[in-house]
């Protein structure tokens, strides 16, 4: 089996910590565009 892996680093993957909207854009976002609330990157490995 062949695993593709689509992580491309210009891409930024972000996810609101109020309302969970998640999106992929190609500049950063600090604020929500759907509740105003704060939002993460969520590409980056937490522990």
């Amino acid at each position: 089996m062949v695993y593709h892996d689509t992580y491309r680093p210009e891409i930024h993957y972000y996810e609101c910590l109020d309302c969970r909207w998640r999106e992929t854009l190609e500049e950063s976002v600090r604020i929500c565009p759907r509740c105003g609330g704060k939002t993460r990157n969520i590409a980056v490995p937490r522990e």
